[in-house]
């Protein structure tokens, strides 16, 4: 057997986190350590797809593990993922902008720092974060920011988590420009903080919605991951990809134009039809039937996620876009 689970504890409270581990037989691996993968899923409670992706990742790997070890983490927020919430149950706290965490902090500060000591000590290459998205939403590979790097050293590890990001088949999102990044505190989450302090490349997988299990959005994410096991020589070939990305790019991740009067949201095109600037991609609508507003891009690209509610407010971003980066 090549699989075995641990727990990692964290001060004052209740559940352990689970972590299993599978490594490639001695018959099956070469000589020498192999590359060292960390997946982590459920740092939000109510994104769950990650979770079922785990589970069926584990036989999966078992049977197909070729070199080294992935250390998978089924869920970071067990007390959020009963509980169906987002946040950090014991304090309310988004879990995923507390990286590296504090030993002697709030009890979600503390988890996080549980976590994070867990993790760093398996010495990964890679790190892989599972989350989901708006329903409906363009499955996608989100990479951060190296923002703790300059020159050469930060253009190697965004290009190979780049690289990285390309074998999962997904289409390639970027995060936000660096000021917006930092002022998002992105760099303290998990795969910013693995990014930027244990300089190893990291990738986030979007897929799925909330709450429930999607059968295809696990499909999607289980692809994904064994996509880019097989990048690093972890498995002899990965499954063709579930979807297929949007041409084009390279692109980023940009609040989607927001509404400028108050009332029902009524999208007149889905995720992942690209647009140019100046189309509309939205309405707002009185109860009445009246229309207030036609909401435009403001930059050709198209709907990464469409915003979950169906009554706006003026301000309020009517979705999230993907807009082409330029250099």
């Amino acid at each position: 057997m090549s699989r075995s689970v641990s727990r990692v504890s964290a001060p004052g409270r209740g559940a352990d986190l689970v972590v299993v581990s599978v490594s490639a037989p001695a018959e099956r691996a070469p000589a020498g350590r192999g590359p060292v993968v960390v997946v982590t899923a459920n740092l939000h409670g109510d994104e769950c797809t990650g979770t079922g992706a785990v589970l069926r990742l584990i036989p999966i790997l078992e049977a197909q593990l070729l070199s080294g070890t992935v250390h998978l983490y089924p869920s970071l927020n067990p007390d959020g993922l009963e509980r169906r919430v987002r946040r950090f149950p014991e304090d309310d706290q988004d879990l995923n902008r507390l990286f590296p965490g504090d030993p002697s902090g709030a009890p979600g500060e503390r988890l996080a720092h549980a976590a994070w000591t867990d993790l760093t000590a398996r010495r990964p290459d890679l790190v892989v974060d599972l989350h989901a998205d708006a329903p409906g939403a363009v499955p996608y590979a989100l990479l951060d920011r190296a923002v703790s790097l300059q020159g050469e050293a930060r253009v190697r590890l965004e290009a190979e988590a780049a690289r990285l990001a390309v074998a999962t088949g997904l289409t390639v999102i970027r995060e936000y420009p660096d000021d917006r990044y930092l002022r998002f505190r992105l760099d303290r989450s998990l795969s910013g903080a693995a990014l930027n302090r244990l300089s190893v490349p990291t990738v986030t997988i979007e897929a799925g919605p909330r709450l429930v299990l999607d059968a295809d959005a696990v499909d999607v994410t289980v692809r994904a991951v064994l996509g880019m096991l097989s990048a690093i020589g972890m498995l002899a070939a990965a499954p063709p990809p579930a979807v297929t990305p949007m041409p084009g790019g390279p692109w980023r991740r940009e609040s989607g134009p927001r509404a400028s009067a108050k009332g029902v949201l009524v999208p007149r095109v889905g995720p992942g039809v690209l647009l140019d600037k100046g189309a509309v991609v939205a309405e707002i609508r009185s109860l009445a039937g009246l229309l207030l507003q036609e909401v435009v891009a403001e930059a050709p690209g198209f709907v990464l996620a469409p915003a979950e509610r169906a009554y706006v407010v003026a301000g309020v971003p009517i979705c999230t876009w993907a807009m082409a980066e330029h250099p």
